[in-house]
């Protein structure tokens, strides 16, 4: 795999079991399946900002006006000394919010719902479009689009799909895999969403005698 990252995610071999489970579920259809898993969709500029903030505020705050009588300064004595040892007091605070800022789980809690989803939905129409999935013969690709930061994911079928199958029924492929990746359960997410989209595929799209695969079934690893 070409992105260290994800190992923490999905290692070597289950990464070739990913592709594995992609080639077994297209055999028999005309449709194209295609897992890809990022880093994160979300833009996360204002977390640091924000939890930096929120540091400096509650700093500032309980060392002037106190909280039920408590001050920094009584259990850190030396913020009591010069103005300096304060403001390097600050400054490790904020060095600490910056860190903290990087965790996926802090990312998560400062960004909304709504702007995950939106943004994950988004990154995940570009990728389809990036990718040229929309330029196969028959446009009946299927991305599988996990991202993880936000543990959240995205089923896109091309117009060829999307005139037989209405959305609802990527919806119940997308129920299960949520669940997964709420479990961390990255690998088995894919492989069970690749095997439903399959089942759906042959069912829908029956492979042709011209038929030939026109996308790698490898898993898109991408930041």
């Amino acid at each position: 795999m070409n992105r260290k990252w994800v190992t923490k995610y999905i290692s070597e071999e289950q990464a070739i079991e990913i592709s594995q489970a992609v080639q077994k579920a297209e055999l028999g259809t005309s449709g194209d399946i295609v897992p890809m898993i990022v880093r994160r969709s979300s833009a996360v500029r204002h977390v640091p900002v924000v939890l930096g903030l929120c540091f400096a505020l509650a700093f500032l705050g309980i060392e002037m006006l106190g909280i039920n009588g408590w001050y920094f300064s009584d259990f850190l004595p030396f913020l009591m000394g010069h103005w300096a040892y304060q403001v390097g007091f600050l400054l490790v605070l904020l060095a600490l919010a910056w860190w903290l800022s990087h965790l996926h789980f802090v990312q998560r809690f400062l960004t909304s719902d709504e702007d995950e989803k939106e943004q994950v939905e988004k990154r995940a129409q570009l990728e389809f479009f990036l990718h040229r999935l929309n330029r196969t013969h028959k446009k009946t690709a299927v991305l599988i689009f996990i991202s993880v930061m936000e543990r959240r994911a995205v089923i896109l079928a091309d117009e060829g799909i999307a005139k037989v199958l209405p959305p609802q029924t990527w919806e119940e492929v997308l129920k299960p895999l949520t669940g997964l990746l709420r479990n961390g359960e990255w690998s088995k997410g894919f492989t069970d969403a690749i095997s439903r989209s399959g089942e759906l595929l042959k069912q829908h799209f029956p492979e042709s005698a011209a038929h030939a695969n026109e996308i790698s079934n490898q898993l898109i690893i991408k930041e």
